[in-house]
């Protein structure tokens, strides 16, 4: 029986090798990364540059998107820095121009901008957090896709990833505007992968756990250890495990993948509160 289960599997991977080989290049195509300035969106840019892709580097503080861009030259692609904020039609239509100009047609879009303001519903401050968190995460990401998407209805081909949270698997207590921004992130990953299906546009997203970045670098030793506790590895992802799913959702191996949410969270098991948070 062993013997035979073996060489059943033998079959169906040779059956694979001989369909299809997971393709990763993305030479001659150009991708737009927002929030890639630091972070999991710089390391998503440097891993799209270094399978061949052109990338536009964004984010609200110039000097941060112009010295990431000068870095990823240095593996011998083009790349843009530009400052702008997503949640601004103006300044992402601006963005966008400039960057089809310099760099041609967007062929990738990844609208990985976000803010890290949370805090309770009965807080003060929760309207302007609420307000934030939609701004950026939300209107952000509608107003990055208005402006390529006609150019990749036009050409029959685009990858469009959106990054939405672990937030997503499970509600986070204390933070019900991040949520919400999430959770609306999502439901316009699967409806515009129905619409945009159709013409020959993938859009999927990336769901991160919590990762090894400057917001993690803030969280409190019990907080930290909160987290940990419900992770079945034990650690936070690094920022590069996290670029490794967005180079497959964006690349040619990905094709028949469309309104699909790819977790990158070590199976972990979102903690119901930030009981243990001084927020």
């Amino acid at each position: 029986m062993p013997a035979s289960r073996t060489w059943h599997q033998i079959i169906i991977i040779g059956r694979w090798e001989s369909v299809t080989r997971m393709e990763f290049d993305l030479s001659g195509q150009t991708a737009l990364l927002s929030g890639s300035g630091r972070g999991m969106g710089k390391a998503s840019a440097t891993e799209l540059a270094r399978n061949g892709a052109d990338v536009v580097i964004n984010d609200i503080d110039e000097d941060v998107a112009e010295q990431t861009a000068d870095e990823i030259r240095d593996l011998g692609v083009d790349a843009l820095g530009i400052a702008a904020d997503v949640s601004d039609e103006a300044e992402v239509a601006a963005m966008v121009e400039r960057a089809t100009d310099e760099l041609g047609a967007i062929d990738i879009l990844v609208n990985n901008a976000g803010v890290g303001d949370a805090g309770p519903f009965l807080d003060d401050r929760y309207d302007h957090t609420f307000d934030l968190n939609l701004d950026v995460h939300l209107h952000g990401a509608l107003n990055c896709t208005r402006e390529v998407v006609d150019g990749m209805v036009e050409r029959e081909y685009g990858k469009i990833v959106n990054f939405t949270s672990i937030h997503t698997k499970n509600g986070v207590g204390m933070s019900p505007a991040y949520d919400v921004a999430k959770y609306s992130l999502l439901g316009l990953t699967k409806s515009l992968a129905l619409e945009l299906g159709r013409e020959g546009v993938r859009v999927n997203a990336v769901a991160p756990g919590w990762a090894n970045t400057r917001l993690t670098e803030e969280f409190s030793q019990a907080v930290t250890e909160q987290i940990l506790d419900n992770n079945p590895l034990g650690r936070f992802a690094e920022p590069e495990e996290v670029a490794q799913a967005v180079a497959f959702l964006v690349s040619p191996a990905s094709d028949y993948v469309n309104g699909h949410e790819l977790r990158v969270d070590g199976g972990q098991v979102p903690i119901d509160s930030w009981r243990l948070d001084s927020r």
